[in-house]
């Protein structure tokens, strides 16, 4: 199967995807893996993972003012570059093409699983997050990196998950 190919079969798999199906329960060692492949694809340090139990909570996480944007920082540097090498094998009218076929699979089904936040204003960040998840991932399979970081960030979400992010040296995962 070609990138590009792989590219086709995220976007086909989204309206499928149990999003946010597992957020508030306890986290599995799959979990866990997922994460720690994640975060250390970034160049940082795993650390203790905590879950997250109730919508309100992940609320007060994510808008935590100690939030640690390093993570974010690291994210999208490799994006950046993720891109640079998507575009450089591709060209870039094909591979906007398709990370936008992605976009656009996932903007209703995230935002519908999202909508169980009761909360107008976390749902939309909670789609996001999980829309954001599924570019990156689309943008590892353009580069031709199969075994990327990005890709465990959307496992984690097409598992159910929410990762939130770290607050001093404690991440957080919905």
């Amino acid at each position: 199967m070609t990138d590009l190919a792989r590219v086709e079969a995220l976007a086909a798999s989204i309206p499928a995807t149990p999003w946010f199906a597992r957020v508030g329960q306890a986290l599995s060692e799959t979990d866990r893996d997922a994460h720690d492949s994640y975060v250390t694809s970034l160049g940082l340090d795993a650390g203790a993972v905590a879950s997250v139990a109730t919508w309100r909570d992940a609320a007060r996480v994510s808008a935590d003012p100690d939030w640690d944007r390093s993570w974010w920082q690291a994210e999208a540097r490799e994006q950046k570059r993720l891109q640079a090498w998507a575009e450089e094998r591709h060209g870039l009218e094909t591979t906007l093409k398709a990370l936008t076929r992605v976009a656009e699979a996932a903007l209703d089904p995230t935002r519908a699983a999202a909508d169980a936040a009761d909360d107008e204003a976390l749902a939309r960040v909670a789609a996001g997050a999980a829309a954001q998840a599924c570019h990156l991932a689309a943008l590892a399979l353009a580069a031709g990196k199969r075994d990327h970081g990005f890709l465990a960030k959307h496992r984690l979400f097409a598992d159910g998950r929410w990762p939130l992010g770290r607050i001093g040296e404690q991440w957080y995962l919905f």
